[in-house]
Order: C-alpha cells, then sequence, then structure tokens
C-alpha cells in the first residue's frame, strides 16, 4: 500500500497527515489532525524538555497515531524540530516515543526544515517566483528565499513564540512595555536575517504554520477552518495590527473564547503577531500571502519522492 502517516512534532503542536499518491509532485490528503502539547514548555530556561511536557506529547502523539491507525497507513514516520534540537535530554523523548509507537523520532536540522517547509509551501503557492517564506515556529523561526525551483538561501532564528511569550509577556491584558523589549528583539533578529540573505526587496512574501493561518481564518470570518480558503489569503499590514490591538487589549481568557485561539495559543498569538509585523516590515510588503501548506506537507511530500527514486 502506498498510504503513508507522517508527525512534525514541533514546540507547541504535533501535526499528523496520512496520504497517498495522487500525480506526479502531488498527494492526496486522507486525515490530518493536530493536538497542541507544548513540548518546549520551559526548555528556554532549563536546557531540558520538562519530564511533564513530555508525557503530555507522547501522549499526544499515541493519540494521532491510533486515529490515523483507522486509515491502514503502511508505515509511521515522526519528524521533530526545534525543541528536539535543543534540548540535552531527547533521548528520554525519543525512548518513550518509541515504547508507545514503535518509531523511531527523526530530528532534522533548521536547514532541512527550511527546505521540507518550502517544499510543502510550494504546494500551495506555486510558481510565483521569487519570494521570502516564514515558518513561525514555538521554538524557532525559519526564512527561506526561493528564486524559482529551489532555494537560493535560508536563514534559521530562534524566534519562537513560546520562548517568546515567557520571555516576555508576562502580564494580559499585554503591558506596553514589555512588548516594546519583545519587538526590540524581534526587529533585530529578522534585519540580521534579511541581511544574511541575498534579498533583492521584489520577492513575494509568504507566511505559514499556526500563527499566520489562525489569523487568516479570523480575518475570514470561517465557520469551519477551510485549507482550500486559506491557500493564498491575502493578509495585509493593518488586518494584522488592528488583531494586534484588539487580542493585546484582552486576557487569555477573553482571547480563549475566540474560535481559532482557544485550546493553546492564547497567550501566542501576541508574539507571533509581532513576528509577522516585524518581517512585513522588513520587507516593505503591505501583505503577505499564507500557506496552509508547511513542513508537514514537505516531509510527506519527501518521502513520496525518495520512494520513487529508489
Amino acid at each position: 500500500m502506498n498510504r503513508i502517516a507522517a508527525i512534525d512534532l514541533g514546540t507547541n503542536t504535533v501535526r499528523i497527515m496520512v496520504a497517498e499518491p495522487a500525480g506526479e509532485k502531488m498527494f492526496k490528503n486522507i486525515f490530518s489532525d493536530q493536538i497542541i502539547t507544548r513540548l518546549g514548555e520551559g526548555l528556554h530556561v532549563t536546557g531540558n524538555l520538562s519530564h511533564e511536557a513530555i508525557v503530555r506529547t507522547c501522549d499526544g502523539i499515541a493519540t494521532l497515531a491510533e486515529r490515523a491507525g483507522k486509515y491502514s497507513p503502511f508505515e509511521l514516520s515522526i519528524y521533530a524540530t526545534s525543541a528536539a534540537r535543543e534540548a540535552s535530554n531527547t533521548a528520554e523523548l525519543d525512548e518513550i516515543i518509541q515504547k508507545k509507537t514503535g518509531v523511531k523520532l527523526n530530528v532534522i536540522s533548521w536547514k532541512e526544515e527550511a527546505r521540507l517547509s518550502l517544499k510543502g509551501a510550494k504546494l500551495s503557492t506555486g510558481d510565483i517566483g521569487k519570494m521570502i517564506l516564514f515558518d513561525i515556529g514555538g521554538g524557532s523561526t525559519e526564512y527561506i528565499l526561493s528564486s524559482g525551483k529551489a532555494h537560493a538561501s535560508a536563514h534559521g532564528t530562534n524566534l519562537g513564540v513560546v520562548r517568546l511569550a515567557e520571555t516576555y509577556i508576562t502580564k494580559n491584558p499585554v503591558d506596553q512595555w514589555e512588548y516594546v523589549h519583545m519587538v526590540k528583539e524581534i526587529k533585530a533578529t529578522v534585519a540580521e536575517a534579511f541581511n544574511r540573505m541575498d534579498v533583492a526587496g521584489n520577492e513575494t512574501l509568504v507566511g505559514t504554520a499556526g500563527t499566520v493561518t489562525s489569523l487568516a481564518a479570523i480575518a475570514m470570518e470561517l465557520d469551519e477552518y477551510d485549507p482550500d480558503k486559506i491557500k493564498n489569503y491575502k493578509l495585509s499590514y493593518n488586518m494584522v495590527e488592528n488583531m494586534r490591538k484588539k487580542f493585546s487589549a484582552m486576557t487569555c481568557k477573553e482571547r480563549g473564547n475566540i474560535k481559532y485561539l482557544a485550546g493553546g495559543r492564547e497567550d501566542l498569538i501576541i508574539p507571533g503577531i509581532a513576528i509577522i509585523l516585524a518581517t512585513m516590515e522588513q520587507a516593505n510588503a503591505d501583505h503577505i500571502l499564507v500557506s496552509d501548506y508547511g513542513l508537514r506537507e514537505g516531509l510527506i511530500l519527501d518521502i513520496f519522492d525518495k520512494r520513487a527514486n529508489d
């Protein structure tokens, strides 16, 4: 059977997809789901994944694997990013995952993460020429400059929304001074990322991952999340800035009443918005294209490509 399942284990969210080939460089999404487990909680302080976070995450992985099993995938692969890269006790996480699923954890580098995120995002954007893709994660944000079919350069940063929220945002509604200090770090880091890439200034700016897609769903007032409607949606600077003002004035509990923020994004949306705004300002862009596809889809496509070449 050609049907496979892949898990993208992030610093904040565990995402799974079951897919099967559907022509050259394409696949059919049979099943997809996600659970927010916040694996990287407190990691930037201790350097370790907490036992509680490991247990939450492994339970989430087991739950998603069980749900995916109903669709009879031939194999399951699990790939981890920033939190697993940085933690000193990733072996403990791997051991428990193997006990629960029988699958060994694959920890990928930020360069591989950037490559796969671009590969996935291009399924959504198509060939739009020169673009800068940014992938906002819980533990890092990657910037990928693409000129045509391949990525020309990439830069990984430590701008993860979990770390930023835990470091800077101690009050909700948001304290303005805390926000200003956070934005100062974000802007400096984004500027460095752009300086390290050969940015010409005429690239299309494309955003992927949960912060971007959640804001798009909110802006569109979707009753139910629809990837086809999210795909290539133009999210303007003014839309994002207006949401920043609105959400900053709320408590986390109040944000939790907003669809697409509940269940684990209530405190992370503010640093996520700050990264988007700083990136748009650095690129001198008045909007971004939203991609519902990213790392998870890139993983799926990469597995199928390798199979085809074997």
